[in-house]
C-alpha cells in the first residue's frame, strides 16, 4: 500500500484499514509530534460533496477542546480527490481493543465512561454536528486513559453522492438505532441509541440486539430490533432502566438528548425531566421487500428538546415587537426596506443544523466577529407556525421567495463588498407567540467568516 502525499506530515505508515477508509500513524515535523491521519477510499468528484465534508469538519475542529472528543487538526481533499481528517494520535487503543483483550467492564467503570461520552455527545449537539456511527470501535483512549469519541466530521461522507440519509453500508448494525435501517434522516436521538448500545456492549460483552449481517429475511430484522433488551448479571436494576431507555426502539419513547442521558447515568435514580412517553404523532415506515433494499419498522420524530433549549438561551427572543399590525410591527433583528424587512444590524449564525421531520435551525453567534458561516440579509414573519422542513425547502415557500432573493440579498449588503456567488437560504425562529424567518446567505465555496457583508 502506497500512502499517499500530505501536507506537512511524513513517514505515514498505516495503522489499520476498514471499509471505507485507512488509518495512517504521521510525523508533524514543525510541531515535533506524532498524529493519526484518516483517509477515505472514496473520491469527493462533485464541489458540493466536497464543500459539505469541509464543512462539517470545521465543525468538528469546535469540538476539539472537549476532554473527550479526539481533537481535530486539519482536513483537506487529497490530490487524488480523497478527503482526509489529521487528528490527535490515541496510543491506547480502543474500547472495542480493551473489551476484546479484558472482557466485560465493571458497571461502574461504564457508567463513569457513559457520563463522560454523553457529554461530548450532547456538546457535539449543542453544535449542530452528529455523530451517526457511535460504537466501541470509534472511542479511542489516548496515552492518559482519557476515553474520548472519534470519526466526528467524517460524517458527511456518508451523504456524499447519496443525499442526507445513512446508505445500508454505512451501518453499524449492532449499533444502528432501527430508524436507521429505514434510511431515516439521522438525529440526535438516534446517536443517543448508538452510544446505549454501546454502553451495553462493554456490560455485557455483547450487543443489546446483536443483528446477523447480511439479513436472512426482513421479518427476522424486524423481530430483533423489536426485542425487549436483557438485563446484565450485576448490573444495577437503575442502569439497566436507563440504558433500555435510550435503547427504545421507537424513537418518540427514546430518551430525547444525550445531555438528558449524561444527567441519568450521573443519578441513575434521577426521573426523566423530559415527558418520554408523550404521546406524539409518528411516521411508520412500511416493510420493504426487495433485493439491495433494508427494512425499515415503526419509527417516530422526536423533538430535538437539547436545540430547543439552545436556541432559547442561545439566540434569546430578540428585540421587542409589538401586536400584530402595530406601527412597529417588525420581526426581531430586521427594518423596514420598502414593503420588506431587511437586515438592521450585522446578524450571523453558525453552520446550520437540518433533521428530518424537524424545522432546519441555526444557531446565532454573539458578534459577527466570530468565527460564522452564514450571514442574515432579511426576513419577514410567518403567517403560522414554522415548517417542519429543510431550510433550502423553506426558502422556496412563497411567503419566503419573495423575499429571500438574490436582488435583496444584492440590495443590502455593505457598499464595496461583492458578495457575487453568494448562496442563500432560509431558517424560521419563534417570537413569543408568533413566527418569523431569516434569510441567510454564505460563499458558495464555503469556510468561516469573520466579518459582515450585511448590516450596520
Amino acid at each position: 500500500m502506497t500512502a499517499p502525499r500530505i501536507p506537512g506530515l511524513t513517514d505515514l505508515r498505516p495503522l489499520g484499514a476498514g471499509g471505507f477508509a485507512t488509518v495512517y500513524r504521521a510525523h508533524q515535523a514543525q510541531l515535533g509530534r506524532d498524529v493519526a491521519v484518516k483517509i477515505d477510499n472514496r473520491v469527493l468528484v462533485d464541489e458540493r460533496d466536497k464543500r459539505r465534508f469541509l464543512r462539517e469538519a470545521h465543525a468538528a475542529a469546535r469540538l476539539s477542546g472537549h476532554p473527550h472528543v479526539v481533537g481535530v487538526h486539519d482536513a483537506n481533499i487529497t490530490a487524488q480527490g480523497t478527503p482526509y481528517m489529521v487528528m490527535e494520535l490515541c496510543t491506547g487503543g480502543s474500547l472495542a481493543d480493551q473489551l476484546d483483550q479484558q472482557g466485560p467492564l465493571h458497571h461502574e467503570r461504564v457508567r463513569d465512561l457513559g457520563i463522560k461520552l454523553a457529554d461530548a455527545l450532547a456538546a457535539a449537539h449543542a453544535e449542530g454536528v452528529l455523530h451517526r456511527d457511535i460504537k466501541p470501535g470509534n472511542i479511542l483512549v489516548d496515552r492518559y486513559g482519557t476515553p474520548k469519541l472519534a470519526d466526528f466530521g467524517l460524517a458527511a461522507l456518508l451523504d456524499a453522492q447519496g443525499g442526507s440519509t445513512v446508505t445500508r453500508d454505512a451501518l453499524s448494525p449492532s449499533y444502528a438505532p432501527p430508524e436507521a435501517f429505514a434510511m431515516a434522516e439521522p438525529t440526535p436521538q438516534a446517536d443517543v441509541y448508538s452510544l446505549a448500545a454501546t454502553l451495553y456492549t462493554l456490560l455485557a460483552g455483547k450487543p443489546p440486539r446483536p443483528v446477523p449481517w447480511p439479513i436472512s429475511s426482513f421479518d427476522q430484522l424486524g423481530e430483533i430490533l423489536r426485542r425487549p433488551i436483557t438485563a446484565v448479571g450485576g448490573v444495577p436494576p437503575a442502569l439497566h432502566d436507563t440504558l433500555a431507555r435510550a435503547l427504545h426502539p421507537d424513537a418518540n419513547l427514546r430518551t430525547p438528548s444525550a445531555a438528558q442521558l449524561r444527567d441519568e447515568l450521573l443519578d441513575p435514580l434521577r426521573q426523566p425531566t423530559v415527558p418520554v412517553h408523550a404521546p406524539q404523532k409518528r411516521k411508520v415506515w412500511p416493510l420493504v421487500a426487495a433485493a439491495g433494499l433494508v427494512v425499515a419498522i415503526g419509527v417516530g420524530v422526536l423533538a430535538w428538546n437539547l436545540l430547543d433549549n439552545e436556541k432559547a438561551g442561545a439566540q434569546g427572543p430578540g428585540p421587542t415587537t409589538t401586536q400584530p399590525g402595530g406601527a412597529e410591527d417588525i420581526p426581531p433583528f430586521l427594518k423596514k426596506c420598502g414593503d420588506k424587512f431587511c437586515i438592521d444590524k450585522s446578524t450571523c449564525y453558525y453552520g446550520i443544523n437540518s433533521i428530518g421531520g424537524q424545522a432546519a435551525t441555526a444557531r446565532r453567534v454573539g458578534s459577527c466577529s466570530e468565527e460564522h458561516y452564514w450571514e442574515a440579509f432579511a426576513g419577514g414573519w410567518l403567517s403560522g407556525d414554522i415548517p417542519k422542513v429543510d431550510n433550502d425547502d423553506l426558502v422556496k415557500a412563497p411567503e419566503v421567495a419573495q423575499v429571500c432573493t438574490n436582488e435583496m440579498m444584492q440590495a443590502n449588503k455593505k457598499p464595496n463588498v461583492n458578495i457575487t456567488g453568494w448562496d442563500f437560504t432560509a431558517i424560521g425562529y419563534k417570537d413569543g407567540e408568533r413566527s418569523y424567518f431569516m434569510c441567510l446567505a454564505a460563499p458558495e465555496e464555503g469556510g468561516e467568516l469573520v466579518m459582515s457583508a450585511f448590516g450596520s
